[in-house]
């Protein structure tokens, strides 16, 4: 079976997004029913292979598949975020899961629903792409229905802030490495069509891109936030 090439919601997508939202929803259900001991045992094999995955992966692109080592330092937000839900199942330390969920939910489920991959199933690109986003996915519900964690406006406020801590060293690793080097796409806009078409050019997208992302964050917590409005009104 030969590699096509990749075209955004073929069924091969449809395919691996549907067998993704299923691993992630029904594997804290089906153990919900489980002791209590085996819920954290699932999580810290969840956290060590969402470690494991990123600190390998850039090996597997380098002498796989050719990538430069400039290109595979694990610091695009979605590697960090698979790397801070990793470690907040290992140590159950707060601002990880916080960090992670908001640029997990936000980063990981664009790059699933558009993927920048250029060939489709069963392309080694395209099945380490969605191992890893999909791995991510399932580590973050993972953590909020089984180990019952969610964000509060606090969480959204420390999200905030910690991006706009981490921005300036990211622009600044891009910069000290040079092309290719794009990390969070602070450099170039990527190759494909996205919504920075609409920016100005780099680095002048950067404003917009901190606007657009705490927007987001906001939109992220709103269900949280309209859950938690309803149940106070329905207490009353």
């Amino acid at each position: 079976m030969l590699a096509q090439p990749f075209e955004i919601f073929s069924n091969s997508h449809l395919l691996t997004l549907l067998i993704i939202v299923l691993i992630a929803f029904l594997l804290p259900t089906l153990i919900d029913s489980k002791e209590e001991k085996n819920k954290f045992l699932i999580a810290r094999i969840l956290g060590l292979s969402a470690i494991t995955l990123e600190l390998i992966k850039p090996f597997i692109w380098h002498y796989g598949m050719d990538f430069p080592w400039s290109r595979l330092i694990p610091i695009h937000m979605c590697n960090l975020s698979t790397l801070f839900i990793g470690i907040f199942l290992l140590t159950e330390r707060r601002i990880f899961f916080e960090v992670s969920f908001f640029w997990g939910i936000g980063g990981g489920i664009n790059a699933l629903l558009t993927p920048d991959v250029p060939l489709t199933f069963p392309d080694p690109q395209y099945i380490l792409f969605f191992f890893g986003h999909g791995l991510l996915l399932v580590c973050i519900v993972y953590a909020c229905k089984a180990l019952k964690n969610r964000p509060t406006l606090k969480s959204v406020k420390n999200g905030i802030y910690f991006s706009l801590a981490v921005l300036p060293i990211i622009y600044l690793i891009n910069i000290l490495i040079g092309p290719p080097a794009n990390y969070w796409y602070l450099g170039t806009k990527p190759a494909g069509s996205s919504v920075l078409d609409y920016f100005p050019d780099p680095p002048l997208h950067i404003p917009f891109l901190i606007i657009i992302g705490a927007i987001l964050f906001f939109v992220i917590y709103s269900p949280y936030w309209l859950y938690d409005k309803f149940k106070m009104k329905d207490a009353q």
